[in-house]
């Protein structure tokens, strides 16, 4: 689900706080600005064409200069992104232009391009023409208090209780009232693309706030095993009936498919001795 990926980073990103701890963790040449405002995404150029990023911020400096950080969120690579980013910097130079926020005579600012990736498989090469931070394979900082530190442990956890307790610490850091909706992103986040990644097939419903996700989390991941590991016995009990007995007929099928656990532990041990399908059903 790419683009649920791409859209709720783009909803944490939209977030100062975000952006702070993404300076301060990861992009330490320009760790001393601090942003100053989120600006638009679209950009038309001189022939009309419609183009749209994905965030861009203007930081400031204390001296009172600005740069643009531009974000891009990916969740597979794609060989053209420096061409990309080249397009996009120099559309976003054109609506400066356009604004009046530069003078067509002036220098153009300082623009930091920076590609936030988290697919499976490793990022090919690198580029001079933006910075790359990869959200799976990427060492972290050791920074328990940074939320994009803990956006990418997120991504990275792997099992139920690797994960509750990633949950309790992200509670524990938006507790602030000025954080409200970036709580609100975090949620959004959980509930249509980690968890889904996570548990495939499982409906997540809407949670009040995080404090509610550990628990649901954790009965949850107790149901989709208890589910998981009866949906392997029943493969692995037809496996073994049509070695020993052949094709089966479709009531074979359909009365191991809607048998409970218990059930299905006694066709199992019956299949060992059996000479017949009547032997093990007992019919």
């Amino acid at each position: 689900m790419p683009e649920k990926h791409d859209g709720s980073y783009r909803l944490l990103f939209s977030h100062p706080r975000m952006v702070e701890d993404l300076l301060r963790g990861f992009l330490p040449e320009i760790s001393h600005l601090s942003p100053l405002e989120r600006r638009s995404e679209i950009y038309l150029s001189d022939h009309l064409d419609r183009r749209e990023q994905d965030l861009v911020w203007r930081l400031r400096g204390s001296g009172g200069e600005s740069v643009y950080l531009l974000l891009e969120f990916q969740s597979r690579p794609d060989p053209q992104m420096a061409l990309r980013i080249s397009v996009y910097t120099g559309l976003l130079l054109q609506d400066l232009i356009r604004s009046r926020e530069l003078s067509s005579s002036a220098p153009p600012p300082p623009i930091q391009a920076v590609v936030l990736y988290n697919g499976k498989v490793r990022w090919p090469g690198t580029s001079s023409s933006y910075r790359r931070l990869d959200a799976i394979h990427d060492p972290l900082p050791a920074d328990p208090g940074n939320l994009v530190v803990l956006l990418f442990e997120l991504e990275r956890s792997r099992s139920a209780d690797e994960l509750t307790g990633l949950l309790e610490r992200l509670a524990g850091l938006v507790t602030d009232p000025d954080l409200a909706d970036l709580r609100r992103a975090f949620k959004a986040f959980l509930r249509e693309s980690l968890l889904p990644a996570r548990f495939p097939g499982v409906w997540f419903p809407a949670m009040a706030d995080l404090e509610e996700m550990r628990p649901m989390l954790r009965e949850t991941v107790m149901e989709w095993t208890r589910e998981w590991t009866r949906e392997g016995e029943v493969k692995m009990l037809l496996r073994l009936l049509e070695r020993k007995f052949g094709s089966l007929r479709e009531d074979i099928r359909q009365r191991v498919n809607t048998a409970d656990a218990e059930q299905l532990l006694d066709w199992g041990e019956r299949v060992l001795s059996a000479r017949s399908l009547n032997e093990v059903f007992g019919s």
